[in-house]
């Protein structure tokens, strides 16, 4: 018999390592790390500068770029524990590329023992080189974004980091629905499709929507520039939107340079927010939802995240005058993620308990036969 356990804690261990990454990586672009490693060394990369020459060296380095031009002229070398200095935002850049290395082979030593033991079956093997794919794709969408910030703006693109962190949640999303198929394999082998209405999973789309529209927001640290609720800026609508001047491909692209895509960011993200909560009402309050004993749970756990998450982006915002407070700015990127997973469990519930009442064996389909 193939043991299962230590395929369930090695996959656990993934999850939990990818959940950081996503965390480390909101911290490194809220302390403005980011750009700090202007080059990265597959091979010897993996250690930091180890005495002041290779330490200069790096700030010499970081000091041809724009950010360091443009917003960070002056800044001391100091240490890593002294915020606003070249040695705190150099370590929360290389600590957050070094965990994804680290991810790399906590992957792929166990995978290399459970495969020579047969222990992983063919359906698990092609969820994992999805998970692998799209790790990749993370990665080098990653260095495309910190590139975008090395060459004349002195900060990364806010498409590009929305990509970047749209993939790396995808990473997560995909391994733990991975985890969950096996892990909790159902009597039925091979799972039927959902047969849920499509509203579901339209409900889904809807929160990739806002998380999207939320990697932008961060991106563009579009917090400072309305940091006011439940108004933008005084106003329900901006009117910088009712403007038909404003609506061009140059004000998209240099979004930095005038008000007209931070106030339309702010106005689309907290809007898909409202639709969400009145949708997940209205889901809510369908009958048949509550017949199912497996999506109960699953569900009101997904109703507290996304309240809590609702509570935290509204104190994130009026809280970012000035400066985005990384605790909260950090809290909220990492509730962001949890909003997801427990709707993807609800998913997984559903659909567990649909083959469920399908099987041969469940109470209706006996009832059918006899």
């Amino acid at each position: 018999m193939i043991p299962k356990r230590p395929v369930v804690v090695w996959l656990v261990i993934g999850l939990i390592m990818v959940y950081c990454q996503i965390v480390i990586g909101g911290i490194t672009r809220l302390t403005g790390s980011g750009l700090s490693i202007t080059d990265w060394d597959i091979v010897f990369g993996t250690l930091p500068p180890l005495s002041d020459a290779e330490w200069m060296t790096e700030f010499e380095l970081y000091k041809a770029t724009p950010q360091y031009e443009k917003i960070n002229q002056g800044m001391e070398m100091g240490s890593i524990f002294q915020s606003g200095t070249f040695k705190f935002i150099y370590f929360w850049e290389y600590f957050h590329r070094l965990w994804a290395r680290g991810m790399g082979f906590v992957f792929l030593f166990p995978f290399l023992f459970f495969y020579a033991k047969k222990w992983l079956p063919k359906p698990l093997l092609r969820n994992l080189g999805i998970v692998v794919a799209l790790a990749g794709l993370a990665a080098c969408f990653g260095w495309i974004m910190v590139a975008s910030g090395l060459i004349e703006r002195p900060w990364v693109n806010a498409y590009k980091l929305a990509i970047h962190l749209s993939i790396g949640i995808s990473v997560f999303t995909y391994l733990l629905w991975t985890y969950l198929n096996y892990a909790h394999q159902s009597r039925v082998t091979v799972l039927g499709p959902l047969r849920s209405p499509r509203w579901v999973y339209g409900l889904l789309g809807v929160i990739c929507l806002q998380l999207f529209l939320g990697g932008i927001m961060s991106g563009m640290k579009a917090a400072l520039i309305y940091p006011t609720w439940p108004d933008i800026g005084g106003e329900a609508l901006p009117g910088v939107l009712l403007d038909r001047s404003q609506w061009t491909w140059t004000n998209f692209r240099d979004y930095d340079k005038g008000p007209f895509v931070f106030a339309l960011m702010h106005f689309l993200h907290r809007g898909v927010a409202y639709v969400l909560t009145g949708l997940i009402v209205w889901y809510g309050s369908r009958s048949e939802l509550f017949g199912r004993s497996k999506g109960h749970l699953s569900f009101k756990v997904f109703v507290v995240a996304v309240a809590l998450q609702v509570v935290i982006g509204i104190v994130t915002v009026v809280s970012s005058v000035g400066v985005i407070p990384v605790s909260w700015g950090v809290l909220h990127q990492a509730m962001a993620v949890l909003v997801l997973a427990s709707y993807v469990i609800h998913i997984f519930d559903l659909k567990r308990s649909e083959v469920s009442a399908l099987s041969p064996d469940s109470p209706k389909m006996t009832a059918v036969a006899g």
